[in-house]
């Protein structure tokens, strides 16, 4: 009796995925200024609020801790899932077919029925294991596309930080001008305290688009996270997988 059966099918560790969608290239730049920017606009919230703006401050923590990786998720480490089940599926179609093929090879050969039970039993493996390598398919489907939704997450709050960051430059170079010369933040809280926030309502309205900003953003985070919980939800079916195999195997 000759078996023609596939060679083994070699799982290794997928790549990492890579993005598909454009990014805004002026993030990475505007999230290494955040902090020291934020710095000094809270400075700038301290001199102010002695002069009653009530103006709450910036949060500590880079942009990529704050908002951009709670908000997106790694969507690399995504793809390498949705990369990795496609491997694992083609493997087990794999299996499916060497064992259907040992099945019929072995029943040329032999009869009776013995060999009616070992086609009987091997078919029925085959198909099992087929339906296991749909299943994993389908975590693959699931898995891509969250990693595509969460790019676009992504993506979208990069736009908004790069409007973040706008405010936020604006902000300090008014500061900045006014805190520059001799006496510096002690001058500016001085002049505050005696003039009002008449004279710096530019600032105080920046600044408050600054914290709404920053707000909106935090309060996106947890609407997307209600998402993520539901997409884990979505994959629930995978779990059952190993138990089913190790069945079939029986």
């Amino acid at each position: 009796m000759q078996v023609l059966l596939t060679g083994p099918a070699r799982l290794t560790v997928p790549p990492r995925g890579e993005g598909v969608l454009v990014h805004d290239a002026t993030f990475g730049t505007w999230d290494r200024s955040f902090s020291l920017m934020r710095d000094v606009v809270n400075l700038g919230v301290d001199a102010l609020n002695q002069a009653g703006a009530g103006l709450p401050h910036l949060p500590h923590g880079s942009l990529d801790e704050l908002i951009v990786l709670p908000l997106s998720g790694d969507y690399g480490a995504i793809r390498r899932n949705a990369a990795a089940c496609r491997d694992v599926a083609r493997a087990l179609r794999t299996w499916s077919g060497d064992i259907s093929r040992l099945g019929a090879g072995a029943a040329i050969d032999w009869h009776g029925l013995a060999a009616a039970a070992w086609l009987v039993r091997m078919q029925a493996l085959a198909a099992g294991v087929a339906c296991a390598a749909e299943v994993v398919r389908r975590g693959a489907r699931v898995f891509e596309q969250i990693a595509t939704t969460a790019e676009r997450f992504g993506v979208r709050v990069e736009r908004l930080v790069v409007d973040l960051g706008r405010v936020m430059s604006r902000v300090v170079r008014r500061l900045l001008t006014r805190v520059g010369g001799p006496g510096g933040w002690a001058l500016f809280a001085a002049e505050l305290l005696t003039q009002g926030l008449s004279a710096v309502t530019d600032i105080v309205d920046d600044i408050r688009r600054v914290v709404r900003l920053v707000g909106d953003l935090l309060e996106l985070k947890e609407q997307i996270l209600d998402w993520a919980r539901e997409q884990r939800d979505a994959l629930d079916f995978l779990l059952d997988l190993p138990l089913a195999l190790r069945a079939l195997t029986w």
